[in-house]
């Protein structure tokens, strides 16, 4: 695994676990995270507001299925379990196109997140 592998295991890690500060720590000050067909959330501060709100859904359970790195590029392919209400989960597939700042190579610049609820999983 070489260490953008496991810088992107590590932010999925931590997405899970509502870690929102080694998110943000990972991030430079101008951010977009785009929610496709969703929303786009630009800035550090607006990402950090963002990730405070997904700790009211508490811990997810994110299985990584795939990572492919190819440049300033890594795609992460999986799927995302959590509760969206008391005693009620759900499942998504996801996949996130995370690019990396030319001039710091371990900060991401960009995040686009591609989601889709799974109905019936197997």
């Amino acid at each position: 695994m070489d260490g953008r592998e496991e810088l992107i295991r590590k932010l999925n890690n931590a997405f899970a676990d509502c870690d929102t500060k080694f998110l943000s720590d990972n991030v430079t000050d101008d951010i977009q995270w785009k929610i496709i067909g969703e929303k786009t959330i630009s800035g550090r501060k607006e990402f950090e507001k963002s990730l405070n709100r997904m700790k009211t859904g508490g811990p997810m359970d994110i299985t990584v299925q795939d990572i492919i790195s190819f440049k300033e590029k890594s795609v992460v392919e999986g799927i995302v379990e959590f509760m969206v209400e008391p005693g009620k989960k759900r499942k998504y597939a996801f996949c996130d196109i995370y690019t990396f700042s030319t001039t710091n190579e371990n900060k991401i610049v960009e995040l686009r997140t591609y989601i889709k609820q799974i109905k019936k999983y197997k």
